[in-house]
């Protein structure tokens, strides 16, 4: 029997792929299941269409991600912190607060999640992290840390 690959079945192949299975294996595992459908014309051709759907999608969400780079490419984002000793920073830069800087300077809305920080900044200076902002879109962004401004009235 014919069938449709619905996903990824190991020995069987992708998803996607039309692949000859024994009839029994099909009736009493795979469409039990829901891994496969039968292998009609009209399945075949829905199927594609789908496959159709999905790859215009990606090439939309890929496009975006690269509209959002060219904006950011060469970009510099400065933000500041109070300093303790030795450089270092009271508190920590995450990915959130590189986040809302780039809200705040360039009006772009970016998951923290796309930000590649191994770990927190904590040293006044410049930093480049990478935004990965799709697996085929990724581009660095300088951070440059610096002491904030000492309000009137306190000893620093």
């Amino acid at each position: 029997m014919k069938v449709i690959l619905k996903e990824k079945i190991n020995k069987l192949g992708n998803s996607g792929e039309i692949v000859e299975v024994a009839d029994g294996y099909a009736r009493n595992f795979l469409l039990r299941k829901k891994l496969v459908l039968t292998a009609t014309p009209g399945n075949i051709r829905q199927w594609e269409e789908r496959g159709r759907i999905i790859q215009q999608k990606k090439e939309k969400v890929k496009f975006k991600a690269q509209k959002i780079a060219d904006k950011l490419k060469e970009a510099k984002l400065i933000l500041s912190r109070k300093k303790g000793e030795d450089g270092k920073l009271f508190g920590v830069i995450t990915s959130q607060d590189i986040v809302q800087g780039i809200k705040k300077k360039f009006n772009i809305e970016i998951d923290h999640r796309k930000v590649d920080l191994e770990e927190p900044i904590r040293v006044i200076g410049v930093k480049e992290v990478f935004l990965k902002l799709h697996p085929e879109v990724e581009i660095p962004l300088k951070i440059e840390v610096k002491k904030a401004k000492a309000r009137k009235g306190s000893k620093e």
